[in-house]
């Protein structure tokens, strides 16, 4: 017989108090806040984001390199605050050309190629993914939208933390995350289709009901997808979190994860449906 769920152990715990206290004021803030505010917000996060991702993957280059990343990437959020996707994608190509001539100084071997790549993979998954949440601001119901996004993600996690605890029996990915089963893993993207639902019976989206439902379980799926990339991150930098800053979920970059793989998903399928 199987033993009973300790669920005081689960519901009593520092992750789940850092949740209650942090998703409901970050929601009343994208309901108040004006843009300029929410674009320094996540200025903020990426920030501190950044140094989190740059201390796993570069943490031997040069100081010169770092600013540099930093300062690209600030540029690149920017791009997305002030000019649209168009100057946001022009940017981009900019930054890739710029970062290839900064390695060049390394030489002709493979070490170039190796910081390169990883220069990339910096710019690429943190400001350039996050950035696209100031281009789903601009869309119609933008602010929403944004809100959906930490709801299928956090709201989603939520559900599969505990439906893993209590049905949890098939390992999803053991070796790059021992503690994430498939149940768990399906009973978030359930908890990220009620919550879809629930911004439509609300009145905070107008889009077909259906396709939120449909995008908000895919974005969540996504976002599984990218938490799992993290945590791939943290096992080649021999890391259990990215950092302490919030008690229980670890560093910034760990609650920003599953956010990272889910705003293209719902950005661009709104651009799909209005297109």
């Amino acid at each position: 017989m199987r033993k009973p769920i300790p669920w005081k152990k689960y519901l009593y715990n520092s992750r789940v108090y850092s949740s209650l206290v942090f998703i409901p004021l970050f929601i009343a803030m994208l309901a108040m806040a004006p843009k300029w505010l929410f674009f320094i917000l996540l200025i903020s996060a990426l920030g501190m984001a950044l140094n989190e991702l740059w201390l796993m993957l570069c943490p031997a280059e040069s100081k010169c390199l770092k600013w540099l990343a930093f300062a690209l990437s600030f540029g690149l959020a920017a791009a997305a605050y002030e000019g649209g996707i168009a100057i946001f994608a022009g940017f981009f190509v900019l930054i890739t050309i710029v970062l290839v001539l900064a390695i060049l100084p390394l030489g002709f071997d493979e070490k170039g190629l190796y910081v390169l790549g990883r220069l990339l993979i910096i710019i690429i998954y943190l400001p350039l993914l996050l950035s696209h949440l100031l281009l789903l601001w601009d869309l119609p119901d933008g602010r929403s939208l944004v809100a959906m996004i930490f709801l299928v993600t956090w709201g989603g996690d939520a559900f599969s933390y505990y439906s893993g605890t209590a049905w949890g029996r098939h390992k999803l990915a053991p070796n790059i995350s021992p503690n994430k089963t498939i149940e768990g893993s399906v009973g978030g993207v359930i908890g990220a289709g009620l919550f879809s639902l629930l911004l439509v019976g609300t009145g905070q989206v107008s889009s077909p009901w259906f396709f939120i439902l449909i995008l908000g379980m895919i974005a969540n799926i996504a976002g599984q997808l990218g938490d799992l990339f993290e945590s791939y991150l943290k096992r080649f930098a021999g890391l259990k979190d990215s950092g302490v800053i919030i008690p229980g979920h670890g560093g910034v970059l760990d609650r920003l994860d599953s956010v990272l793989f889910a705003v293209p998903v719902i950005y661009y399928g709104m651009l799909v449906l209005g297109s």
